[in-house]
C-alpha cells in the first residue's frame, strides 16, 4: 500500500496525522483517503486521532495569575534591581582595590607618602635656611597714595580696648 521506508504503523500515523492537520500534499491526501477505504484498523486510527484531536481543542485555556503588563512591569523591576547591586558591588570593590593598593605602596615605599615627606625632616636641607615672618615690618616697602588714610593697630593692644577707648 504505503512506499516508504517508514514502519507502516509510524508512517500511517504520521501520514493520518499530517492529513488531519492539512500538511499532505495532494498525492499524500490520495494515498490517506485509500488507506482509509481499504483498512478498518486505518479507519480506527483516524477516528481516534479526530477524536483526540477534538478534544485538545476543547480544552479551556487557564487564565494567567498576571497581566502581561504586570509581568513585564515585575521582571523589568527585577533587572533595575540587579543593575543597582552590580553597581554597588562595584563601587564597593573599586573602592576595596583602592585602599588595598594604597597600602600596598605605602608598603613598597617605605611610607614615604608626600604628606609624610613634607612632615619629616628632610636631610638635604640646610640650617641656614630660616622661615622669616613680618608682622609688622613688611619685607617689601608697599607704596601708600596720598589721599587715602592708614590705619595704624599696635600689635601690644587688642582690637577691642581700641574700640572701647573712642
Amino acid at each position: 500500500m504505503t512506499n516508504h521506508s517508514y514502519p507502516p504503523d509510524k508512517c500511517t500515523f504520521e501520514l493520518l496525522s499530517a492529513y488531519l492537520d492539512g500538511e499532505v500534499t495532494a498525492e499524500q491526501r490520495k494515498e490517506v483517503q485509500e488507506l482509509l477505504s481499504n483498512s478498518e484498523e486505518i479507519q480506527g486510527l483516524y477516528t481516534r486521532l479526530l477524536y483526540l484531536r477534538q478534544e485538545i481543542n476543547s480544552l479551556p485555556t487557564p487564565q494567567p495569575e498576571y497581566s502581561a503588563k504586570q509581568l513585564s512591569d515585575a521582571v523589568f523591576a527585577k533587572v533595575d534591581q540587579q543593575n543597582k547591586q552590580r553597581k554597588i558591588w562595584l563601587w564597593g570593590g573599586g573602592a576595596i582595590a583602592a585602599v588595598l593598593l594604597t597600602a600596598v605602596g605605602s608598603l613598597i615605599n617605605d611610607n614615604r607618602t608626600p604628606l609624610l615627606q613634607m612632615a619629616q625632616e628632610n636631610s638635604s636641607t640646610s640650617n641656614k635656611e630660616s622661615l622669616v615672618i613680618a608682622l609688622n615690618e613688611p619685607i617689601i616697602e608697599m607704596p601708600v597714595e596720598n589721599n587715602q588714610e592708614t590705619l595704624m593697630i599696635p600689635l601690644d593692644h587688642s582690637l577691642i580696648d581700641l574700640s572701647e577707648n573712642k
